[in-house]
């Protein structure tokens, strides 16, 4: 997506990088990994706004090298490195909380980043989920970083010097730091809990070396404090421990996390790295990565899209992390940011789930089921201490985008069999979600009390109104699933009736959805170009097919299947205009979808998702299985640039993931995948049952893109969607591909999903 010289660049270093692992054996899946692939980030054009993140999956602490002290933690145009951070950071649109930064240097002691920030050559990076490397070329310092779910384990390998320094300082500046030379430990703790926390939140840690110190000391407002052990408040910056050092000397520092105290972060030490050897944890975290990446085991493709698809699988299994620790007996507990309290299970948080209830939970669902599961069990805690479902945890409650997401997950996690929870207390929280009004921003849905009495929210009275209404519509038929579980008939009625409001905000006139005030009249001026304007992150266009509960009653309102599939087309083929409307400036969003030029298509932004799979509701599966096959072709690589828009805790690389499997869940909460076009010759889903589901793509190529015929079990089998049941029977669903559209396969009514 940027200058086509880092692009070579980068496919040249590819083979380099895979021999630093292996290239075949199915036991390194884990070295086909690379982290860098979405860090080429700006804020003007996000590229994926990942960073290089090393932690074994859903870890509550990330390590990775920081190259700036803005959102966007590690930027790969920014040839400096300016330490490494153990963060919690889910989006650079939400920011970090509880972080802590290490950097080792030598000479002249710099206490400003900027100031001891060291070049470094890419071409000497490492950068895997479970293990980093580097040289600090200004000091001539190897870095070598590992990590377990709430500790970070570091090799700092030094030239000779007598002013050898690692400091450690709390990102924000608004942490308590205590140095303890008699046991060679650094101990602190960073309240800097982002928006809407406790006042007691804060993240502790514990740092231990493998060395004594030659001096240490504190720094703040721009003094050095040597030999003082402790420093705290808005003026503390940091600390530094000093050594002297022989050439290729190795120094190791493991840190562990905690957000309850000390002493439950010297437990998670002592649990899950007790002792010094650092390839032995290495190793540990290069085996979990492979167990979890082999569930699904890829055969055929390229290098280069085996690379793409083990990143993606890799990006959809980091998130959300959990942030509950395990007591003495191992059972789990957590600090809440809801109450400020101590309480006994789990809880889960940094994910964006407006984003990963379309493709990334249902991924988890699939492959993860007893993770899944603990999802909705935090879920139902994070309700049970501030009586409302997250929208967003980071940690805690964040009022962030529209509707509430959350029922989606916990629906279509009842609807996929997964119910270890509290079925009781997961339809009260939905329920309220639905009927009841909050006091703020992040309490269930923004405008619900009109939505209850027009079927609509009206604009007037409240913003983003017509993708508030068609989200309320998706999420009471969500909230219906789990009311039909519960018996409750009435609920049931009564919901399901409400999930048809979206078309009251249909306009035949322009064929559009759109905004209306609190009278009934359209909002005026009307462009499907323009963004904003009722819109969340996009356009008319783009929120027309947000109607993923009810596919069929969207055609019939636009007027049948020939119309459905000529807007369709429409979208894809009209010039890739942008009208700012209402966000006044071009977003990123934005720039993206422009940059991406398929029509009114961004694939950058989650609204969309679903999108080209609609053709096979009317009976074109063939155009679903083009278009598929052409994003996953163009707007994925194995490059720092290599994806078209933010991943958002995972979201983006899980559409990629069950786009290549060949199916994909346009609706979470309906248990039926639709079918597109398989990237490889052959996946075997390793299901959580024992069991396992092979897809076969017999003639499969660059150019063989169309389905011609397929057998479920060696059956013929002619629909253009898969049972949710049918893959956890296990057995065998073989495509033959071809160059041209069958245009028989799929089409007929009783077909379609």
């Amino acid at each position: 997506m940027s200058e086509n010289w880092r692009f070579w660049l980068f496919l040249i270093m590819i083979p380099v990088l895979l021999c630093m692992g292996c290239t075949s054996d199915p036991d390194c899946l884990a070295d086909r990994v690379n982290t860098l692939v979405g860090t080429d980030t700006d804020y003007a054009l996000s590229c994926g706004n990942i960073f290089p993140a090393v932690a074994p999956p859903l870890a509550m602490t990330s390590w990775t090298p920081q190259t700036g002290t803005g959102r966007i933690i590690y930027q790969f145009q920014n040839g400096s490195i300016q330490g490494f951070r153990g963060t919690h950071q889910s989006s650079v649109w939400l920011g970090d909380y509880g972080s802590l930064t290490i950097m080792p240097m030598t000479g002249k002691l710099m206490i400003n980043p900027k100031d001891r920030a060291s070049k470094f050559n890419h071409e000497q990076e490492v950068a895997k989920p479970y293990f980093y490397e580097t040289v600090l070329s200004d000091y001539q310092i190897q870095v070598r970083l590992t990590a377990t779910e709430r500790c970070g384990f570091f090799q700092f390998r030094f030239p000779r010097s007598s002013e050898a320094y690692i400091i450690l300082e709390p990102s924000s500046g608004k942490g308590t730091i205590r140095i303890i030379p008699e046991e060679n430990k650094v101990t602190g703790i960073n309240v800097d809990g982002g928006d809407g926390n406790p006042k007691n939140f804060g993240c502790y840690f514990v740092a231990c070396f493998d060395k004594p110190f030659h001096s240490w000391g504190t720094y703040g407002n721009k003094s050095i404090r040597y030999f003082s052990r402790g420093g705290k408040g808005q003026s503390f910056g940091g600390s530094f421990v000093r050594f002297r050092t022989r050439q290729n000397e190795s120094i190791k520092v493991k840190i562990a996390t905690s957000f309850m105290s000390y002493r439950q972060a010297r437990l998670n030490l002592q649990r899950e790295i007790p002792g010094w050897d650092f390839e032995l944890i290495k190793s540990k975290g290069k085996a979990v990565w492979n167990r979890e990446l082999e569930r699904l085991e890829i055969r055929g493709g390229t290098l280069e899209q085996k690379m793409t698809f083990y990143t993606a699988l890799c990006r959809s299994l980091r998130f959300p992390r959990k942030i509950h620790e395990p007591d003495l007996a191992g059972k789990p507990y957590h600090y809440s940011p809801y109450d400020g309290e101590i309480h006994e299970g789990v809880l889960i948080s940094d994910t964006g789930f407006w984003d990963t209830y379309r493709a990334q939970f249902p991924l988890l669902v699939l492959i993860k089921p007893e993770t899944a599961n603990e999802i909705v069990k935090g879920l139902l805690n994070a309700y049970r201490e501030g009586g409302w479902l997250p929208k967003w945890p980071s940690p805690g409650y964040r009022n962030v985008m529209t509707g509430t997401p959350a029922d989606m997950i916990i629906a279509d996690a009842l609807g996929k069999g997964i119910r270890q929870y509290d079925l009781t207390k997961a339809y009260q929280a939905m329920l309220k979600n639905a009927t009841r009004v909050g006091d703020h921003g992040f309490e269930g849905r923004v405008g619900i009390q009109d939505y209850s009495w027009l079927g609509y929210v009206p604009a007037d009275r409240v913003p983003l109104a017509a993708s508030r209404t068609l989200e309320f519509a998706y999420n009471d038929f969500a909230v219906a699933q789990m009311a039909r579980q519960a018996g409750r008939a009435g609920d049931f009625e009564r919901l399901i009736k409400r999930a048809e409001n979206y078309k009251l905000i249909y306009d035949p006139a322009t064929g559009f959805m759109r905004s209306k005030d609190s009278r009934g009249n359209w909002i005026e001026p009307f462009d499907p170009l323009e963004w904003g304007n009722g819109f969340c992150e996009g356009n008319a266009w783009h929120y027309l097919w947000s109607i993923q509960h009810d596919i069929p009653g969207l055609i019939e309102l636009m007027g049948g299947d020939k119309e459905f599939i000529d807007k369709l087309d429409r979208l894809l083929s009209q010039p890739s205009v942008i009208r700012p409307g209402s966000y006044e400036v071009v977003i990123h969003e934005m720039r993206e979808m422009q940059k991406i030029g398929m029509g009114q298509y961004a694939h950058n932004n989650e609204p969309l998702h679903h999108v080209l799979y609609l053709y096979s509701y009317a009976g074109q599966p063939w155009k679903t299985q083009m278009w598929v096959r052409k994003v996953m072709t163009e707007l994925y690589s194995p490059t720092p640039d290599g994806l078209c828009g933010d991943d958002d805790t995972g979201q983006l690389s899980a559409w990629y993931v069950f786009s290549a499997l060949g199916f994909y869940p346009v609706c979470p909460g309906q248990s039926i995948y639709v079918i597109g076009s398989p990237l490889f010759e052959k996946v075997t889903i390793h299901l959580a049952n024992g069991r396992e589901f092979v897809i076969k793509a017999l003639n499969n190529s660059k150019t063989n893109v169309y389905i011609q015929s397929a057998t479920l079990n060696g059956k013929k089998y002619e629909k253009s969607w898969l049972k949710h049941s049918d893959i956890l029977k296990g057995g065998k669903l073989v495509f033959l591909m071809g160059p041209e559209p069958n245009y028989e396969w799929g089409s007929q009514p009783e077909n379609f999903p």
